[in-house]
């Protein structure tokens, strides 16, 4: 059968939908690219009427056209086509970071701030040309397979050059990644981005979203007041610098969170290791994916003997970065305990033997 043809590009499967749109993987007829095809569907009761919404969906096109960044999705097209609005956008070969977290559970330290660190360039460059995201959340930050990060979903960006979409009394974002300041009503900065970059590493970390346990009455709230479980209590292992850069992240006042995301990029890499390469910083991710990812064929439980060996092997500490090997200690701990029973045995069985020497005729 004939594939489905969009304008100039056939249609190979629908890859997922979104709050107001559906996406298509598709091929360029010309050019034999693979593309992420952008559909525009309105749903009534998001706030906005159907207008409204498609100015967003424009939006989220023109934004995305002002950017040339390797840590952000590329725009290849905005265009209508028989009464639908589409972009044509970059295809990455992963999953997003939700589905990763779904599958795999929390991230090593070192992955999660690699992927954060990736969210932060991409958001450096965003500022630089006056974008604020707005909502920065797991499910907006593409993972590829070759271990690449790509920030997406400008959707609701505030640009300083585009009026802004936001209502008087409409609060536009996803409720549990918000900064404090949008809550209130005040209008976003970088720094609102940088709040975000918090919750997501937040959320990698522990598996667990920010104010899990709220109620809806109580949640936005305990947003402004800054009242969340600290990382510490909920995870261990994860190192205090780090521990620091997220509760700094987080914090109810913007003021007293890093000024830019350049300066959060900078913290990040520290905490990962400066003289580690990007292509390093990849093949990390590749390893976590690899073991543990929506990909990976089986469970840890059900990896046999091995799954120790290769979970020991992601969470052991490389060489020339900081961290913590909870498994290779309790492999000499356990080890040494062997060892000391074993003497132990050798001592009684000698002195077993002696007596027995001394009882013979």
């Amino acid at each position: 059968m004939a594939k489905k043809r969009i304008r100039d590009y056939s249609v190979v499967r629908p890859l997922g939908q979104g709050g107001m749109a559906e996406v298509l993987l598709a091929e360029h007829d010309g050019l034999r690219r693979p593309v992420a095809l952008k559909r525009f569907v309105f749903r009534a009761g998001a706030g906005d009427d159907e207008a409204q919404s498609m100015e967003r969906f424009r939006r989220e096109g023109q934004a995305l056209a002002r950017l040339s960044h390797h840590n952000i999705v590329v725009v290849y097209d905005l265009f209508e086509w028989r009464k639908n609005a589409y972009i044509a956008l970059e295809y990455v070969d992963g999953f997003d970071l939700a589905a990763v977290v779904a599958k795999a559970g929390p991230a090593p330290w070192d992955v999660a701030c690699i992927v954060a660190l990736g969210v932060a360039r991409g958001l450096e460059a965003a500022h630089e040309v006056g974008i604020v995201h707005r909502d920065v959340k797991p499910a907006n930050v593409m993972v590829s397979r070759r271990g690449q990060v790509k920030l997406m979903d400008f959707g609701i960006a505030q640009q300083d050059v585009l009026e802004s979409m936001t209502r008087t009394g409409l609060v536009v974002g996803t409720p549990r990644y918000l900064a404090p300041e949008i809550v209130n009503g005040q209008p976003a900065d970088p720094r609102s981005d940088i709040y975000g970059v918090g919750t997501l590493l937040y959320y990698v970390l522990t598996g667990e979203r920010l104010f899990a346990d709220a109620k809806q009455e109580n949640l936005f709230y305990l947003i402004t007041a800054g009242k969340y479980r600290p990382l510490k209590s909920v995870v261990s292992g994860v190192p205090r610098d780090v521990r620091q850069l997220v509760r700094r992240c987080l914090a109810a006042d913007p003021t007293h969170r890093f000024s830019s995301a350049a300066e959060l990029a900078r913290a990040l890499e520290s905490c990962v290791g400066v003289g580690l390469s990007a292509k390093e910083r990849n093949e990390r991710v590749v390893a976590f994916l690899d073991a543990r990812g929506p990909d990976a064929d089986v469970s840890r439980e059900d990896q046999g003997p091995d799954a120790d060996a290769a979970s020991a092997d992601l969470e052991a500490t490389d060489e020339g970065r900081k961290g913590r090997g909870r498994v290779p200690i309790l492999a000499v701990a356990f080890s040494a305990v062997v060892l000391f029973a074993v003497v132990a045995w050798l001592g009684l069985r000698g002195r077993i033997i002696d007596a027995l020497i001394g009882l013979s005729p």
